[in-house]
């Protein structure tokens, strides 16, 4: 639906759907990765509160708005690229994959395992699941070695009402 793609990337339903989701409390104050951030609006107004927070994106077509966003955020930084091969000397202690699962092109365990690199001891993981059923294999093998620490659904009132939207939002720790 691609009137579902325009709502969801709209600033004040982001501004909703984030005070609906309530992940500032993983994300404050920690080195955060945020996976597949399309213009990087979804999380902008919790960019502040962290120690650094880096966009990684495989489309290029994004970072004029990467560099707009940067000026207002210092501690905003963005790598070009895809997930699969993305290898950082630093460990997050936030990963944000908000429906992203689907458009990685590795199998599951490979992308359990990237997550688990580029995660810290402690760290949380806040995932979206996708409306397709790729990669989804990835939930299992999360849940049976992270502790999970939240599940809902992305978005509630009119938005599931009108299906505009009916994924879940996981937050997991790991041990």
């Amino acid at each position: 639906m691609k009137h579902t793609h325009y709502i969801r990337q709209s600033y004040l339903f982001c501004k909703y759907r984030n005070y609906v989701l309530g992940i500032q409390k993983y994300i404050t104050g920690r080195n955060v990765l945020e996976v597949g951030p399309n213009k990087g609006n979804l999380f902008a107004q919790y960019y502040p509160q962290t120690k650094k927070y880096t966009l990684l994106e495989p489309n290029g077509h994004f970072e004029k708005f990467y560099i707009k966003l940067q000026k207002k955020h210092p501690n905003l930084h963005y790598k070009i690229g895809g997930f699969e091969g993305y290898d950082a000397d630093e460990r997050f202690g936030a990963i944000v994959m908000m429906a992203v699962i689907s458009h990685i092109r590795i199998g599951s365990q490979a992308i359990f395992d990237k997550i688990d690199s580029l995660l810290e001891k402690g760290g949380f993981l806040i995932v979206e699941t996708n409306n397709t059923k790729r990669n989804l294999d990835v939930f299992d093998l999360l849940d049976r070695n992270y502790e999970k620490i939240e599940a809902k659904a992305s978005y509630g009132g009119i938005i599931k009402w009108l299906r505009i939207d009916y994924r879940n939002v996981m937050i997991y720790r790991k041990p």
